[in-house]
């Protein structure tokens, strides 16, 4: 019989109404505790889902009833918290990203490593079937020979957005724009279908909005299997449009629209039917309203991240795999301060 888990969440603004509604979604999972550094929002959010609020992190991750720990605070706050947690005994939960550079996001993988328990980055891209029905494509040689990988990451966040939270565009809380705070799930899920990156040579800049952090990217990307990629990354175009993934293939191409299959074309083979999505019947928000967006696959990575503590398995989406888009981040970030092209490790 599998033992209950128990979840406590920090951070209750915006997004831990997803974390919240997944817990209650999944057998054998239960919300026990919440807190946030704002009374009112802790009372309340406690209220809505039926759980205690406490009134420090600490005394939260004191609690034996709680197993692993949900954060959904800002960016800046992901690495201390995260290593609290672990320190404490309890598995991690973390909004992407889960650290604003790689010295934070290596002190995160020691104390997990240290102290023996699990953590998964939020990336629930992954989880959707259209992603896993790409990845199998391109790692069972599908496409053929991977030539071109593609990310278009643009968004439309108003000056507006910008200003409702003093952390947002930021280095110190936010770690960087378009690319760090918006375009990272694109990158992760680029970088997990091509494989790893090799090499990137960059220009970001602010072009529209007044923040610290860049608005606009664009980098040229080599990978390890030699093939060559590009990612656009923008908060600041109108309308917005949604994230596009293109792989190409000397035997076959696939496009990416969110998460929705839009061009499947394979050298000798048939369209599988109802593979391609009807683009009449698509419904696109998150390029311009953040929380534009399902539950769905918060629902599915929690749901993967309680069984591999059940079974003692690898999460999907672990501290490893958690880093690997603030690296290629990082390095777009050094290409465009040095003008060189950066060799990743």
């Amino acid at each position: 019989m599998k033992k209950r888990l128990g979840f406590g969440i920090v951070g209750c603004g915006v997004i831990s109404d997803w974390h919240a509604a997944a817990i209650n979604e999944i057998d054998c999972t239960v919300l026990v505790g919440v807190t946030d550094v704002n009374e009112h929002k802790r009372v309340e959010t406690a209220k809505k889902y039926n759980a205690r609020p406490f009134d420090t992190y600490e005394q939260m991750l004191e609690n034996n009833e709680i197993d692993i720990i949900s954060i959904c605070t800002p960016s800046g706050t992901h690495a201390p918290l995260a290593i609290e947690a672990a320190k404490a005994g309890k598995h991690v939960i973390v909004e992407k990203p889960m650290a604003l550079n790689l010295a934070e996001s290596d002190q995160i993988i020691k104390a997990c490593e240290e102290n023996k328990v699990k953590l998964t980055v939020i990336s629930q891209l992954r989880f959707s079937d259209a992603v896993a029905k790409v990845k199998d494509a391109v790692d069972s040689g599908l496409l053929g020979k991977l030539i071109l990988g593609n990310a278009y990451l643009k968004y439309h966040r108003s000056q507006e957005y910008y200003d409702s939270s003093a952390w947002r565009g930021t280095w110190a809380m936010d770690g960087g724009g378009a690319l760090m705070n918006q375009g990272i799930h694109g990158i992760d899920l680029l970088q997990y279908i091509m494989g790893d990156v090799k090499s990137v040579f960059a220009y970001t800049k602010t072009l529209a909005r007044k923040i610290e952090v860049e608005d606009s990217a664009v980098a040229v990307l080599e990978f390890t299997n030699d093939a060559l990629g590009t990612i656009q990354g923008t908060t600041s175009i109108y309308p917005g449009f949604p994230r596009e993934l293109e792989f190409n293939g000397d035997k076959g191409s696939i496009v990416l629209r969110e998460d929705c299959i839009v061009k499947w074309e394979i050298e000798g083979q048939e369209v599988p039917e109802g593979l391609i999505a009807d683009e009449r019947e698509l419904v696109y928000q998150s390029q311009s309203n953040p929380t534009g967006f399902g539950i769905d696959g918060h629902i599915k990575q929690i749901r993967q991240m309680a069984e591999s503590i059940w079974d003692d398995t690898k999460p999907l989406v672990d501290q490893y795999e958690g880093r690997k888009p603030i690296e290629i981040i990082m390095a777009i970030y050094e290409s465009s301060r040095t003008g060189k092209k950066v060799f990743l490790r």
